[in-house]
Formats: structure tokens, sequence, C-alpha cells
């Protein structure tokens, strides 16, 4: 028992929980520690990070202070360098949101289109200082209805006449209900994202898969990347479930471990080898990417981790759902 105190005091120090609070969190029921401790082992120490984040309960996570609806107006300390990531894929987003940007032939994909707020000063001046043109955004596909994804997509459209694609029930969701203000500028319905049904342009196929939780239509993504003469499969889950709050019912996080689990089986089919977030604040996302920046010739690619990595993360997101619905008295 103290050997398992002393291990939870260590995680949580390196993703940052107060020790204090971790004291004070309710002491977790035998189930719930078995379901922590088998997300832990399936994690490994690779996805240990990422694996301590998700089985954490919502004042550990607001602790940590990294959420998006925490860092928002930290503009300075939200910043990242866009960069190139593989031959036809670009980051060039901010720390806790990001946009990815998918070169082909034919013009450019973005996954997601960011804050309203930050189409000129991180997305397009982000694209143009990796020599991308914004004008030739062609495509922005949503991943899911909240405005730090879909903010900028009325923007894109009406200055390049970008088109914009979200799920059926994501478009929906993103109306301005009576009594409600709308989060952000909405985009006028365009393109209906289907489960399986692959979206193309310039010989580039990019497949969602419908994960709801986070939102009633939450997309992952699957698509090609390339590194020189090899070509790999990304796997971006674009409806993360960042904060297990106490107000959600505990519906929402079980269609969420339905569709974490269905993100396991579609991206095991895809052989799915390389893992990408749109909140990358747990993936050790710009680790890999500064040691992308001192590659030396012929070293592996640090996001190409494998499909038994991506498969471990997977479960391991799906044993930490199972432990949050378990504290919930549901397991």
């Amino acid at each position: 028992m103290a050997n398992r105190f002393m291990r939870s005091l260590l995680v949580a120090a390196a993703i940052g929980i107060p020790v204090a609070l971790l004291a004070q969190v309710p002491a977790d029921t035998p189930q719930v520690k078995a379901l922590v401790d088998s997300a832990l082992r399936a994690a490994g120490p690779e996805w240990k990070e990422a694996a301590t984040f998700f089985c954490s309960t919502e004042d550990q996570v607001n602790a940590m202070k990294i959420l998006p609806s925490a860092t928002v107006n930290d503009l300075e300390g939200q910043r990242a360098e866009p960069m190139k990531v593989f031959d036809n894929l670009y980051f060039v987003g901010q720390k806790a949101v990001t946009t990815w940007a998918i070169t082909t032939p034919d013009g450019i994909i973005l996954i997601d289109a960011g804050y309203a707020a930050r189409v000129d000063d991180t997305l397009v001046a982000g694209m143009r200082k990796v020599g991308l043109d914004p004008a030739n955004i062609k495509l922005a596909l949503i991943a899911h209805g909240h405005d730090d994804h879909f903010g900028g997509a009325k923007t894109l459209h009406d200055r390049f006449g970008t088109r914009i694609g979200m799920s059926a029930q994501d478009w929906d969701f993103i109306q301005p209900k009576p009594g409600q203000a709308s989060e952000g500028p909405i985009p006028a319905r365009d393109l209906v994202l289907e489960e399986g049904r692959a979206v193309m342009l310039g010989g580039t196929s990019v497949t969602p898969v419908l994960i709801p939780g986070h939102t009633p239509g939450s997309m992952g993504f699957i698509f090609p990347v390339k590194d020189g003469a090899r070509t790999y499969t990304a796997g971006l889950f674009g409806g993360t479930v960042l904060n297990p709050a106490r107000r959600l019912p505990i519906a929402n996080f079980q269609e969420y471990l339905r569709s974490v689990d269905h993100w396991r089986d579609v991206t095991g089919r895809a052989k799915v080898e390389v893992e990408l977030m749109n909140h990358p604040i747990m993936d050790g996302l710009f680790v890999k990417l500064a040691t992308l920046k001192s590659r030396k010739p012929g070293a592996p690619h640090p996001l190409v981790i494998g499909t038994a990595s991506f498969q471990r993360l997977a479960l391991a997101q799906s044993d930490c759902m199972k432990a949050q619905i378990a504290r919930r008295g549901a397991g």
C-alpha cells in the first residue's frame, strides 16, 4: 500500500498534480484502483503521463491548469512554433489547441480551424511561416463542435472559399439554442462527414470515424502521412474528454467509452502507427517535435510509434474511462 501511494505521488508530481490536492482526494474503491492500475500497465512508460491524466479526477485535472479553458487567455504562453512534421503534414496551432494542415497536389486540408480570434495571428501566420499559402485551404474538417475547433471556420470560408466539414450531429449541435449565445461565429452548414466515408482531395484520403461523447458528433480521422519514400497511417482522435466533470451525466462517459473502444477497433484494423490529437496536452507531442527538429538522416521518425504503442494508448484511455464510470457507482 505504501509503495502504491509513493508511486501515485511520483506520477502526480510528473504531470503537475499538487501533492496536497492528491491527499485531499477521497480514496478510490478497490474496483477503481484496479482499473487505474490496469490503465497504467497498458500505458507503460511511454504513455504514463497520458494515462495519469485520463484517470485523474475533476479536481486533479483542474489543478494542472493545462486545459484549454485555463490557458485560452495566455496567448504568449500558448504560442508554439509551426513546423513541418511529415512531408505532407504541418503543425500550425497552439500548445493546447492544435490545427493540422495536410498538403495535397490540389490544395490543403485542415483538421480543425482553431479559435476565431486566432485565425490571423496563429493559423494564417503559422502557415505562411512554414511556406503554405492559406488561399490554398480547400477543406477544413472539424473534429467536434466547440469553438476552439470550429471558431475560425467561418473566416476561412468567407476569406478563402474553404469548404467546411463536420458530422451531422455537430452541425446541429453548434446551432444557437433559444436563450443561449452561440459559442463563436457559426459557419453555414456545408459538408456532412460520415463514418467511414472518405473525404478526398488531390489523391489524399481522410477517413472520418464517429466517436461521440465529448460532443454528439465528435470525430477521429485516419489519413496517410509521408516521410521520404515511406508512407504511414496516422490517427487523430478528435473528441477527447479532457475533464471528467461531476456535472456531466454518466451516460456521456458510457457513450465515450464505447467510442474509445470503437476507435481502438477501427485504428487497429487500419494499422494506425502515428498518434495525433487536437488537444496534445498529455501525449508528449512537443517532446517528439523537439526530437524531430534535431533528427539525423536515417534516424527513426519520432512520431511513428508503431501499431502496438498506438493501441496501448487507446487501451489505457479505455481503462481510465471505466475507472471514471466506476467512480460514479456504475462500473
